[in-house]
C-alpha cells in the first residue's frame, strides 16, 4: 500500500466504519489526506491549519503508515504523544490491517539514569530516602525506565533531577551502566521502529544538535509530521538559543563534591574551587535580589550585579583550571571539566547584548535562568531542517489569520509550501453562539474584573454551571475564583490540583465550573454537556513587556514593519482560536462562547479577529445569551 492508498481510504471508507462505531465521512479529513500523501510522496513542504473535528490525525496517520517509509510525528506534550501511542496509531493499525512498528521517544530527563541512581542512593540522604527505595523497586520492573511509569514524581520533586541525566552530567559510553541505559535502549528502538513518536522539545534539541555539528538524537526519517504546529515558533526562541541556570550550576557543584569523596576526599583545593562557584552563584542571586521576573540584562545590569557576574566566570574558569590537570583520574572527573568549560561558556554566551539577540533573566523565586534569545527564529530554522531531507507537514487546528498562513510561514521562514485551509465540520451557525457583552469597561480599567465577575455569574445562573472561564494572568484566576466562590459557587480554580485531577473532577460534574489560564487554553477535550459554557476574559494579547517581545518589536520598527500588527495581533487571534476550541469538540456539542474584552467590537482591528472565529450567530445582549444558555442546562 501506498501514502495515495492510506489516503484514498477516506473515499471508500469501509475499513473506517467498520474500525470506527459512528464514524461519518468527512471532506476536508479527505483533502487533509490527500494532500499529506502528495507531500510524503514528493518529499515536500506542506501547512494544514485543520478546524476542530477534521479528524487530523487520521488524515496524516493513515497516508503516513500506508507509505511503510520511516516516520517522525512530533506533538506538542507528552501527554499528546500517549494518546498518539495508546489510541490513534492502534486505530490507524486496525484500519490499513497491518501492525506498525511503534514507539515514543521523550528526552532524557523522562528516563530513569542507573548511574545517577547509585549517586543518590549512597549520598546517604536520610529525607529522599524512602522515595528511593521506591524507584529502585520499581526500577527493577520497568520495561522502559521511562518515570511517567512511577507515576510518584512530579516535574517539580526534589528527587527527579538527581535520578535522571542531563546533556551536561551524562557519561555518555564511558558510563559504567552504558549498555543498561534507558535513553540509549529508547534511541535504539527508535532507530528500528516505523514511526517515532517525539515531542517538540526533543525535536528541536535534535535540530540545534546538528545545527552544532553534533550526533543525533532522532532517527533519519522520510516524513516528519507537526502535529499542534502553532507551539513551534515559541519553542524555537528556546532552542535556538542559548541559557545557563542555577540549576545547572549547583548540580555541577553538587556532583563535583561527591565525586571528590569517593575519590578519597584528597583534593581540598579543587573541593574548595568547587565551593566557590557555589559561593558566586549565592551571590549571583542575591545580586539580583527582588528584580522584576523577567527583565533584559541591560535593564538589570547594575554595577554590584555585573561584579557578581564576573566573580562567577572568575569562579567557573578557576574550577575548570583546576580541574585539566586530574581530569584523567575517573571518567566523571572527565566529564565535571567538560561540564565546568561548558559553563563557563554558556556565561560569557548568554551576556553578550547585539542586536540579533536578547540577552535575559527568567527568576523563579532564589533561582534564575540566563537566556540569550535570537529576535529572529525564521533564518535558523528553515536552515536546520534542511539537514532532514524529506516531505514536512506542519499542522494544527489553529494556524491561519483570517484564513491566511503566511504569518506562520514567515515565522518559520517557510518557503516554497503548499498551504490549507480547512473549515471545522462543526455546524457553529446551529450549536454555538457568541456573546460580547455591552458597555464592557476597558481592560486597563479598575472596573473590568468586577463586571466580567458580574457577567459570569449572569451566564452561570442561566447555564447551571458547565463553564470554563479562561484567563489571560494568574493574577485574573485568582481574583475570579475568589469571587465566585463568595458568591457560593464551588469553583475549580488552576494551581489547586494537579491539572490531570482538575480536568477528571470537571468531567465527572456535569455543572463545575473551571477558572483557569494558559494552560487550559490549549489540549483540553471536554465533550457532552458538561462543557456548555466558555467565557474568556481579554483578548490574549502578548505583554510588550516581555523582554523578548519587547527587542523584538524594536526591531520590527527598526526594518519599517508594525510590531502590533504584523506580530501581536496575528499571535492573538492564533491564541483566541485556541480558546474557542475547547467549546465545540464534537457534532452533537451545543454551547456558548463569552468574550467580555470591548475591544472586539470597539478596535478597528476587532473585525479581523472576529473573521478569524468559526461562523456563528452573535449577540451583544445578555438576555439572549442568558436564554440560549437555558435551553443547554440539564434536565
Amino acid at each position: 500500500m501506498s501514502a495515495a492508498a492510506g489516503a484514498a481510504l477516506f473515499g471508500d471508507d469501509a475499513a473506517l466504519a467498520a474500525a470506527l462505531p459512528g464514524y461519518a465521512a468527512r471532506a476536508g479529513q479527505a483533502e487533509m489526506a490527500q494532500a499529506v500523501a502528495q507531500a510524503i510522496d514528493a518529499g515536500s513542504r506542506l501547512v494544514v491549519e485543520a478546524g476542530t473535528g477534521t479528524g487530523k490525525t487520521l488524515a496524516y496517520l493513515l497516508p503516513a503508515l500506508a507509505s511503510r517509509r520511516k516516520i517522525i510525528v512530533s506533538t506538542a506534550t507528552r501527554y499528546l504523544q500517549s494518546q498518539l501511542d495508546d489510541k490513534d496509531v492502534p486505530l490507524a493499525q486496525t484500519v490499513l490491517g497491518r501492525d506498525v512498528h511503534a514507539t515514543v521517544l521523550k528526552g532524557r530527563a523522562n528516563y530513569l539514569c542507573l548511574h545517577r541512581l547509585n549517586l543518590t542512593e549512597g549520598s546517604g540522604d536520610l529525607y529522599l530516602a524512602p522515595k528511593i527505595r521506591a524507584v529502585r523497586e520499581w526500577a527493577a520492573r520497568t520495561q522502559t525506565g521511562d518515570l511517567g511509569e512511577f507515576g510518584d514524581l512530579g516535574d517539580g520533586d526534589a528527587l527527579w533531577p538527581r535520578i535522571t541525566s542531563t546533556t551536561d552530567n551524562c557519561l555518555g559510553q564511558e558510563c559504567p551502566l552504558y549498555e543498561q541505559c534507558w535513553v540509549v535502549h529508547a534511541r535504539r528502538e527508535a532507530q528500528a521502529a516505523d514511526l517515532v513518536i517525539v515531542n517538540h522539545y526533543l525535536l528541536f534539541a535534535d535540530l540545534t544538535l546538528r545545527e552544532s555539528g553534533f550526533g543525533e538524537v532522532l532517527p533519519g526519517a522520510d516524513a516528519i509530521v507537526l502535529d499542534e504546529a502553532h507551539r513551534l515558533p515559541d519553542i524555537a526562541g528556546r532552542f535556538f538559543g542559548q541559557a545557563l541556570s542555577a540549576r545547572q550550576l549547583k548540580d555541577l557543584v553538587r556532583d563535583g563534591l561527591a565525586e571528590l569523596d569517593t575519590l578519597g576526599g584528597d583534593m581540598p583545593a579543587l573541593k574548595a574551587k568547587l565551593k566557590d562557584v557555589g559561593n558566586a552563584e549565592r551571590r549571583f542571586a542575591d545580586a539580583l535580589g527582588d528584580a522584576p521576573a523577567n527583565r533584559s540584562w541591560v535593564e538589570l545590569e547594575t554595577p554590584e550585579r555585573a561584579a557578581a557576574r564576573d566573580d562567577l566566570d572568575a569562579a567557573l574558569t578557576a574550577l575548570k583550571t583546576g580541574l585539566d590537570p586530574v581530569a584523567s583520574r575517573s571518567d566523571r572527573l572527565k566529564a565535571l571539566t567538560r561540564r565546568a568549560g561548558e559553563l563557563a561558556a554558556a556565561l560569557t554566551g548568554v551576556s553578550v547584548v547585539d542586536a540579533d539577540r536578547i540577552s535575559w533573566l527568567e527568576k523563579r523565586g532564589n533561582s534564575w535562568i540566563w537566556h540569550s534569545t535570537p529576535l529572529d527564529v525564521a533564518t535558523p530554522f528553515s536552515r536546520a531542517i534542511e539537514a532532514y531531507p524529506g516531505a514536512w507537514i506542519f499542522t494544527s487546528a489553529t494556524l491561519a489569520v483570517k484564513n491566511d498562513l503566511d504569518y506562520f510561514c514567515r515565522r518559520l521562514g517557510l518557503a516554497d509550501v503548499e498551504q490549507q485551509v480547512l473549515a471545522s465540520p462543526f455546524d457553529y451557525e446551529r450549536n454555538a453562539m457568541l456573546y460580547a457583552p455591552r458597555a464592557m469597561p476597558a481592560p486597563n480599567t479598575p472596573e473590568f474584573d468586577d463586571a466580567v465577575v458580574a457577567q459570569t455569574l449572569a451566564l452561570l445562573e442561566s447555564s447551571g454551571g458547565g463553564a470554563f472561564l479562561l484567563c489571560t494572568s494568574y493574577r485574573a484566576v485568582a481574583k475570579y475564583g475568589q469571587a465566585l466562590h463568595a458568591a457560593g459557587i464551588d469553583v475549580l480554580t488552576q494551581g489547586s490540583a494537579p491539572r490531570a485531577t482538575l480536568l477528571a473532577d470537571f468531567r465527572d460534574d456535569d455543572n463545575a465550573v473551571l477558572v483557569a489560564t494558559s494552560s487550559f487554553w490549549e489540549g483540553v477535550d471536554v465533550r457532552g454537556q458538561a462543557l456548555r459554557l466558555v467565557i474568556i476574559d481579554r483578548l490574549p494579547f502578548a505583554s510588550p513587556a516581555d523582554p523578548v517581545l519587547a527587542a523584538r518589536f524594536t526591531a520590527m520598527k527598526d526594518a519599517g514593519e508594525n510590531p502590533f500588527m504584523d506580530y501581536q495581533l496575528p499571535q492573538a487571534i492564533i491564541t483566541l482560536k485556541q480558546g474557542v476550541g475547547r467549546l465545540i469538540r464534537d457534532a452533537a456539542d451545543r454551547g456558548l462562547l463569552a468574550i467580555c474584552d470591548p475591544r472586539l467590537f470597539t478596535a478597528r482591528y476587532g473585525g479581523a479577529i472576529r473573521a478569524s472565529l468559526p461562523p456563528m450567530p452573535v449577540t451583544r445582549e445578555q438576555a439572549v445569551a442568558c436564554e440560549f444558555l437555558g435551553s443547554l442546562a440539564p434536565a
